[in-house]
C-alpha cells in the first residue's frame, strides 16, 4: 500500500544510484547548489562493487523520501540464494542499514498528484521501454496506458530502466524517469541478450516545479568522479561495471 508525503514546490528526483557514492555526492553538492529543499529518492540504492556502505550512510544523512527498488529487495532473500555480487554488499552493511532497507516503501503518493515506484512492479519488465531483438526502444502507447491505468494521480515517477525520459498521455498523464545517478549503462541476458545505455559517463538525475497547473521537468547530467568509481569497479574483479562507468556504454 502507498505511503502518502507532501511535498511543495521544487524538488529533486533521483534513482538508481548502485552504491556509486561518487556520483551521489555529486548529485547531493549540485541540489544543496540550487537551494532545492526536497529530494524524493525511487530506490536501488547500493548494488554493485563500488562502495554501498558510504552510499548507505550519506542517505541516511539527508531528510527524504526514499522507496525500496528491486535490488533493495532482493538483499533479504536468504543468505544462499544471494549471489557473490549481493552478498558483498550484504555482509558491509550495519543493522542500521539493514533496518533503514526493511522499512522502505514500495510506492507512496506525493501531495496527490505524484504516484512514486522504482519501476519494476508492472506489468511488464520496463514500464518506459520495450527489450526487442533488435534493441531497446520506447514503448508503444497503448502499452504504457495499459501499465498505468490503475493509478490516478497524473503524474508517475519511476527509475529502474536507468534511461532518462519523460513521456506525456494523451490523458494529460505525464511520466518521468530522471536516469540513473551511478550506472550510466549495464547488460541483461534475459529475456535475450540486451544493453540499456545512456550514452555518456554523467550521473543524472532531474527537478520538477510546478507552475500554475502544468509541470516543469528539467533532466540534469553532471560530471563527476567517474574515473574512481570505475578504478573502484576494477579492483573488485569488474571490468564491465568499469566500462559501463567510463563511457555509458555496454
Amino acid at each position: 500500500m502507498a505511503i502518502k508525503k507532501d511535498i511543495t514546490g521544487t524538488f529533486a528526483v533521483i534513482a538508481d544510484i548502485h552504491g556509486n557514492r561518487w556520483a551521489l555526492e555529486a548529485v547531493l553538492q549540485d541540489i544543496d547548489r540550487r537551494g532545492i529543499q526536497h529530494i524524493i529518492n525511487l530506490g536501488d540504492h547500493l548494488a554493485g562493487p563500488l562502495d554501498p556502505v558510504i552510499t548507505a550512510d550519506l542517505l541516511l544523512e539527508r531528510e527524504m523520501l526514499h522507496i525500496c527498488g528491486n535490488d533493495d529487495r532482493v538483499l533479504f532473500s536468504p543468505l544462499e540464494e544471494l549471489s557473490p555480487a549481493q552478498r558483498y554488499i550484504y555482509e558491509r552493511l550495519t543493522p542500521t542499514h539493514l533496518d533503514w532497507l526493511r522499512a522502505l516503501p514500495a510506492t507512496a503518493v506525493v501531495a496527490d498528484d505524484l504516484f512514486v515506484c522504482h519501476g519494476d512492479l508492472f506489468d511488464a519488465p520496463y514500464l518506459l521501454e520495450q527489450v526487442e531483438v533488435s534493441g531497446v526502444v520506447l514503448r508503444n502507447q497503448q502499452a504504457i496506458e495499459a501499465s498505468v491505468a490503475a493509478i490516478p494521480q497524473p503524474v508517475i515517477l519511476s527509475g529502474h530502466s536507468h534511461i532518462a525520459r519523460t513521456v506525456f498521455l494523451p490523458q494529460g498523464k505525464l511520466l518521468i524517469n530522471p536516469g540513473s545517478v551511478g550506472l550510466p549503462a549495464y547488460t541483461m541476458d534475459t529475456p535475450i541478450p540486451y544493453a540499456m545505455e545512456s550514452g555518456s559517463p554523467h550521473a543524472r538525475y532531474a527537478i520538477l516545479q510546478k507552475l500554475q497547473n502544468a509541470w516543469q521537468v528539467e533532466h540534469i547530467l553532471l560530471p563527476y568522479a567517474s574515473d574512481e568509481a570505475a578504478a573502484m569497479a576494477t579492483s573488485n574483479q569488474r571490468p564491465d561495471w568499469a566500462r559501463w562507468l567510463s563511457t555509458g556504454r555496454a
